[in-house]
């Protein structure tokens, strides 16, 4: 007599078989054509396989090869699918000027294809998986984009001045009053946290008030550290990172002089979209768009303030910021790869090198005594 759990175990392997058949059978009806294995492979081994994202990615990638495929032969037979064919889509990819990364991305979604069809139907292809063999293109090196101690300084500069930028404009109006939807002080904590931590656009759009300790204005001004807890990263993962002198306290004047004006009880978001603008989202947070916004017109202002070009920083953008904070802290630890792993939350010595990198002006002054 057969326990209950051995029943279940046999439940599964026979549904495990059954479903296997099934898809066997269905496989073997297949026309000879590109776009219907397409179909199925993305039906059977991709959607709730992979994440919305990364399915979406592949089914463009395979949709491009099938449509460039048509293009070049007139019909869509898989069967006639040889090396050739992938070698020379790689070309065409590159003549159209795709970066060598999106192409290399192309080709891998349609190497899992591929191989996904081989050992299904291994008579397939008549020459075997013709990805196979096909290498990927080579990456330039990954060019940083941190910014020079004279820009930083000059950027702060500007932001401790920020409210005078959001004045409104006209006699009626002349003394200290700000633009309705403006947030001087959120913009300028916004800029220094990014210079002191490097977290990404996202992380720092995501952050909860309670995340940070200590949490109150006169706590962070009186600190000698404080940090950011449970910053959620790529990969599932979560870090800590420090606050800088500067950021406690563009922090504490945030906290301070704007924040309670856009908050509800209901609402933890560490940096919130003016109450004043009626299509905010209900937890109040910033959008991605507005996020990079700020930091563009930050740098255009800043900009209209330096004579040497030199000293431009725009388009600034958020992972410029990141940049800086990498190279920083490259400095000071002696490129520690582990406290680098640790306080960018990234993984890929690739990105970490890039990071920590010099800007060209830079690594220029390196040789200048030689």
């Amino acid at each position: 007599m057969k326990t209950a759990a051995e029943k279940v175990q046999y439940l599964d392997k026979f549904t495990a078989r059954k479903v296997q058949d099934d898809k066997i059978q269905l496989l073997a009806t297949l026309p000879d054509s590109l776009d219907a294995w397409i179909t199925q492979y993305l039906h059977l081994a991709v959607i709730g396989v992979r994440s919305p994202a990364v399915t979406q990615k592949i089914a463009l990638h395979l949709s491009r090869f099938l449509d460039y495929f048509r293009t070049a032969y007139g019909h869509d037979r898989i069967s006639t699918c040889l090396k050739r064919d992938i070698v020379s889509w790689q070309k065409q990819m590159q003549v159209e000027c795709l970066a060598h990364s999106t192409i290399n991305n192309h080709l891998a979604s349609l190497s899992s294809f591929c191989t996904w069809v081989h050992s299904h139907a291994p008579q397939l292809f008549p020459a075997g998986d013709p990805t196979k063999g096909v290498g990927e293109l080579g990456l330039p090196p990954l060019e940083p984009r941190a910014l020079g101690e004279d820009q930083v300084r000059s950027l702060k500069n500007l932001c401790d001045r920020l409210e005078r930028f959001h004045l409104r404009k006209g006699r009626k109006h002349i003394g200290s009053v700000v633009q309705a939807h403006a947030r001087p002080w959120r913009d300028r904590a916004i800029v220094y946290l990014l210079l002191s931590t490097g977290l990404r656009r996202e992380e720092v759009i995501h952050l909860d008030l309670d995340q940070i300790e200590p949490q109150t204005p006169e706590a962070l001004r009186s600190a000698h550290k404080a940090k950011i807890t449970r910053v959620k990263g790529k990969g599932k993962t979560e870090r800590t990172v420090f606050l800088s002198a500067d950021a406690r306290q563009a922090l504490a004047d945030y906290l301070e002089r704007e924040r309670s004006r856009d908050a509800t009880a209901e609402q933890g978001a560490l940096f919130l979209t003016s109450a004043s603008i009626a299509v905010r989202t209900p937890d109040g947070r910033l959008s991605l768009r507005a996020f990079n916004l700020i930091l563009e017109q930050i740098g255009r202002w800043h900009d209209a303030e330096q004579r040497d070009p030199l000293r431009h920083i725009s388009p600034l953008r958020p992972h410029d910021l990141r940049h800086t904070f990498a190279f920083q802290l490259a400095k000071v630890t002696g490129a520690d790869a582990y406290e680098l792993e640790r306080r960018l939350g990234h993984r890929s010595q690739r990105y970490i090198q890039r990071y920590t990198n010099p800007p060209e002006h830079v690594a220029a002054t390196y040789i200048e005594g030689f």
